[in-house]
């Protein structure tokens, strides 16, 4: 085999390991589910549908648990992966260069906040969940006292 073909083999495979697009899609976080929290469901089904809260605080006997979560998309949207192998086969790996960057930026998923407040039941009485920026995403403004 040629000088060139091991460069250019290594190379490529390198580009490849080195923040690989495909290994990201593939592992890219799925959707939460946070509109089934709903009023009436307990702490052990709201933790069940968003995973370990955060932090826990008690106050006027009410527990409020804060929830951050990485909301990521459907798992069809992985499909994208067969668009990356397709184009590091045609590119001999340079388009890592520009997939990368995508997959890294905009199909990490979108880091989510959320508050959900029980009642001395520990069933939900309120909550609401907001995007990294703050916006509203879901939330209810109904607290049974």
């Amino acid at each position: 085999m040629s000088t060139f073909k091991c460069l250019l083999l290594t190379a490529y495979t390198a580009t490849l390991l080195n923040g690989c697009s495909i290994y990201q899609a593939a592992h890219a976080p799925d959707p939460v589910d946070y509109k089934q929290v709903t009023l009436g469901n307990t702490r052990t089904e709201t933790i069940a549908t968003l995973g370990y809260p955060k932090m826990t605080n008690q106050r006027n006997n009410h527990k409020i648990d804060t929830f951050e979560f990485q909301d990521g998309y459907h798992a069809a949207s992985k499909s994208r992966i067969l668009l990356y192998l397709a184009g590091d086969l045609f590119t001999l790996g340079l388009g890592e260069f520009v997939f990368w960057p995508l997959e890294a930026n905009i199909f990490d998923g979108q880091q989510c906040k959320g508050t959900v407040t029980y009642d001395s039941e520990e069933t939900v009485i309120r909550y609401d969940f907001k995007d990294h920026d703050g916006d509203n995403l879901f939330s209810s403004s109904a607290i049974q006292e």
